[in-house]
C-alpha cells in the first residue's frame, strides 16, 4: 500500500511539473511512464490478489481488461520506428488507465493516497500553477475543480466550509471563462451536489433522474449528431460571435494576446476526420490497434504526430480515441464500464454519498463525448477513484456515518491509525465479542 500511495504521489508531481511553463524542470518521459507502469501493476497485483476476477460486481472491468490487453498486442505489431512504438507506449498506459479502479476499491488505500494528497501534495500543487501555469489552465488544473467530485460529498461533514469551497471554485471558473468544459464540470458538480438537501424520498428520485438523465442526453445528441439532424456543437453560435481576449506569455517572456470564441466549434470536425478514417481504413467495428491513431483526411492537423501514414495519435475526445484503437467493441465495453460502475452505486449503496458519486460518473461518460481525452493524468485519477468506491463492495455498505468518518480521515495528518481505521478496529473487536473468537 505504501508503495502503491508513492507511486500515486509522484504521478501527481509529475503531472503537475509536465504542464508548467519552465522548460528546465520538466521531467524526461522515462519518468512519468514508470510511475504509471507501477500503478497499474500494483493494481493488476491487487486483481489477483483479492482474487476480483472472480466477483461478478467487477465483469464490466474485466472484458474491458481483456480487450485492452488484445489491442494492446495488435498495436505492437502494427507499428514501427522509434515514434511508433514511442506512441503505443502512451496509448497503451491511457488506455489501461481504468486498472486503478481495481486498487482505489480498498478505503484504506484511497484514504492513504487522499490524506497524503490533502496535506502536503494539495497545497504545493496550488502554488506551484499561480507561478507557472497561464490563467486559462487555471479552472481546468487546480483540484478545486477537480475536487467538486470528491468535496462535494463530504460538505456536509464540513458546513462551515461549504461557501467557501464553492466561492472558491466558482470563482476559479469564472477567472478561465474560456475553458468550457471547466465550467460545465463545475455546475454539473453544483447541481449533482444540491441533492444533498432534499429529503431521502426526493433526493433518492433526483439522483436517479440526474443518472439517466446524462447518459440519455448523450446518447439523444450522439444519435442526431451522426444522422446530420442536429449538432449541438453548432446550437449556441449566434450570428455574432462572441470572443474573449486572453493575455499569455511564454517562455522567452515575450506578451501576447490571443482571440478565443466562446462558441467555436472545436469538435465537429474531429469527428469526421475519425469516422472518415475509420471508414476509409476499414477499422470500424474492431478498432486499428491501440497505439495507431486516425488517418487526417480534413488536413486540420498538418504535422500530426511524427507517425508514417499521416496519423493523429489522439484526439481530445476521449470516446473517439477508444474508438479507433479498439472500435465499436470498444466504445461498448468502455460505456459498460461506466454505466455498470454508476448503477452499482445507484442502486446498491446504503448511504446517501455513493449514489451522489454515481451520478458524477455518468456524468463523466456524457462529457467522455466531448472533452476529456483517456490519459493518466489527476482528473482520470480522481475518475477511477469514484469507479473504484462505485464498484467497492466496502464503500457501498458503509452506512452515512461510517461514510462520514472514512472522509474525515481523508483530511487527518499523516499518522499511524486513522478514524476510519480505529472505527474498523472497534467493529472487529465487536464481533470477536459477542461471538468469543479468541487469539
Amino acid at each position: 500500500m505504501t508503495f502503491f500511495v508513492c507511486a500515486f504521489i509522484a504521478d501527481c508531481i509529475y503531472y503537475t511539473i509536465d504542464w508548467s511553463s519552465i522548460e528546465t524542470i520538466k521531467l524526461p518521459y522515462a519518468a512519468g511512464l514508470s510511475t504509471h507502469i507501477c500503478l497499474s501493476g500494483y493494481s493488476l497485483k491487487i486483481l489477483f490478489q483479492k482474487q476480483l476476477y472472480r466477483k461478478f460486481s467487477y465483469l464490466s472491468a474485466h472484458i474491458l481488461l481483456i480487450l485492452v490487453l488484445i489491442g494492446m498486442f495488435r498495436g505492437l505489431f502494427a507499428v514501427d520506428g522509434y515514434f511508433g512504438y514511442k506512441g503505443w507506449m502512451l496509448c497503451s498506459q491511457c488506455a489501461l488507465s481504468f486498472v486503478m479502479l481495481y486498487a482505489f476499491g480498498n478505503p484504506t488505500t484511497t484514504c492513504s493516497c487522499l490524506r497524503m494528497w490533502n496535506w502536503y501534495v494539495f497545497p504545493v500543487f496550488i502554488l506551484f500553477f499561480a507561478w507557472v501555469t497561464e490563467p486559462d489552465y487555471i479552472a481546468l488544473q487546480i483540484p478545486i475543480i477537480i475536487y467538486f467530485y470528491i468535496l462535494f460529498i463530504g460538505l456536509t461533514t464540513h458546513n462551515k466550509w461549504a461557501v467557501f469551497i464553492i466561492l472558491c471554485g466558482l470563482v476559479l471558473t469564472l477567472v478561465s471563462i474560456e475553458n468550457r468544459t471547466g465550467v460545465i464540470k463545475a455546475m454539473g458538480s453544483l447541481l449533482m451536489y444540491s441533492t444533498l438537501w432534499l429529503p431521502a424520498a426526493f433526493r433518492k428520485i433526483a439522483n436517479f433522474v440526474l443518472h439517466f438523465f446524462f447518459y440519455l442526453l448523450a446518447i439523444v445528441l450522439v444519435i442526431l449528431g451522426l444522422t446530420g439532424t442536429f449538432n449541438v456543437f453548432h446550437a449556441f453560435r449566434g450570428d455574432t460571435p462572441s470572443e474573449i481576449t486572453v493575455n499569455m506569455s511564454d517562455p522567452s517572456e515575450i506578451d501576447y494576446e490571443i482571440q478565443s470564441e466562446l462558441t467555436a466549434d472545436t469538435r465537429t470536425f474531429l469527428y469526421e476526420d475519425v469516422i472518415a478514417s475509420a471508414i476509409v481504413e476499414d477499422y470500424v467495428l474492431f478498432g486499428r490497434s491501440v497505439g495507431r491513431g486516425n488517418t487526417l483526411l480534413s488536413g486540420a492537423f498538418a504535422d500530426a504526430e511524427k507517425l508514417t501514414g499521416n496519423e493523429r495519435l489522439m484526439n481530445e475526445v476521449q470516446m473517439l480515441n477508444i474508438f479507433t484503437w479498439m472500435g465499436i467493441v470498444g466504445v461498448i465495453a468502455y460505456s459498460l464500464l461506466y454505466f455498470q460502475a454508476s448503477c452499482l452505486g445507484l442502486f446498491y449503496s446504503k448511504n446517501k454519498y455513493v449514489p451522489i458519486i454515481a451520478c458524477a460518473i455518468a456524468f463523466h461518460w456524457a462529457l467522455a463525448w466531448m472533452e476529456e481525452a483517456a490519459m493518466f493524468k489527476i482528473t482520470d485519477l480522481a475518475l477511477f477513484l469514484m469507479m473504484g468506491i462505485c464498484f467497492s463492495p466496502q464503500f457501498r455498505k458503509m452506512s452515512d456515518q461510517e461514510f462520514r468518518i472514512w472522509f474525515r480521515s481523508c483530511f487527518t495528518p499523516g499518522q499511524d491509525f486513522s478514524p476510519y481505521d480505529i472505527l474498523k478496529r472497534i467493529k472487529m473487536y465487536s464481533v470477536i465479542k459477542v461471538f468469543g473468537i479468541k487469539g
